[in-house]
């Protein structure tokens, strides 16, 4: 394999480091980038949609060209049922950035919400309204497509890349996951690895961060 310098990691909480005293030392991709001797890039956020995941990727592509070929980018799916709406006022995350695109799910208000912290009454199951949930395919469609999308670019550009899954097991369940190349998927998802050992906050505690971090190096090294 080529010198790698960047390890740029993209995904939700579970890629985030939530609940871990500090997560920049604590959590895999740290301990991933130290494997090769390269810098740690991680963009991820707790609650973080597919959506903002691969918009996000895709702005630090077409900002870092010049970096492309010496990064491999980890990137880890998010629930399907997560998305973010574009709103005229601004937000900050929790590491000062701003943005206009809100963190939001499906269901809520007859169409969707942006986070309960940034709108005026609260957000409960009991606003959800069942008409403007996608069902399982057309879920599973929309997180496929970004998939697709993304995968298509990595190889088109000789760009070193692999996913993998923060919770649950994406069924593929429709004509838009055929396209994909599950190859490059790491079979196990991260929350499983774990088991018991979770934070209070029920996410990969300190010790299985180490382990994941083996486990992707591994995998990373047989496919590049």
């Amino acid at each position: 394999m080529d010198k790698i310098k960047y390890i740029y990691s993209n995904g939700c909480s579970y890629t985030e480091g939530c609940g871990l005293d500090n997560p920049v030392k604590e959590r895999y991709s740290k301990f991933l980038a130290d494997k090769f001797g390269a810098e740690d890039i991680n963009q991820s956020e707790g609650g973080g949609s597919n959506q903002r995941i691969f918009r996000t990727t895709y702005d630090w592509i077409s900002e870092n060209q010049d970096k492309l070929k010496d990064t491999v980018f980890v990137l880890q799916l998010s629930y399907p049922v997560r998305n973010e709406i574009w709103v005229s006022r601004t937000w900050k995350d929790d590491y000062g950035n701003k943005s206009h695109w809100h963190g939001s799910q499906f269901g809520h208000d007859g169409y969707t919400a942006w986070e309960h912290n940034e709108r005026d009454t609260s957000v409960d199951k009991d606003e959800l309204n069942f008409n403007y949930i996608p069902d399982n395919k057309s879920s599973s469609e929309i997180t496929w497509r970004y998939v697709t999308s993304l995968q298509s670019f990595f190889k088109f550009n000789n760009i070193k890349y692999i996913f993998f899954e923060g919770d649950i097991k994406l069924n593929p369940i429709c004509k838009t996951a055929e396209l994909v190349d599950f190859d490059y998927f790491y079979p196990e998802h991260f929350k499983q690895s774990a088991g018991k050992r979770l934070t209070p906050c029920h996410h990969p505690n300190a010790e299985v961060q180490i382990e994941w971090a083996d486990k992707l190096y591994k995998f990373i090294g047989q496919i590049w």
